[in-house]
């Protein structure tokens, strides 16, 4: 994943529960951070809810 600021390549940071967060629910939130500039992302992923990849355009679908 790259920084939407400087393009640079994010570097991964660690992975954490939703609990850790205060966060309801099952889930993984991961943190990354750039190299060349201030920017931190934290990325949310649901377990309660299950996202599958459509091969062919390779657009992610959420499914409830």
């Amino acid at each position: 994943m790259n920084c939407w600021h400087c393009k640079s390549e994010l570097i991964w940071g660690g992975d954490h529960s939703f609990e850790d967060h205060g966060m309801e629910g099952e889930g993984i939130v991961s943190n990354l951070s750039c190299p060349n500039c201030p920017v931190e992302v934290l990325v949310y992923y649901d377990i309660d809810k299950e996202c599958v990849a459509d091969n062919v355009t390779n657009n992610n679908k959420l499914i409830n």
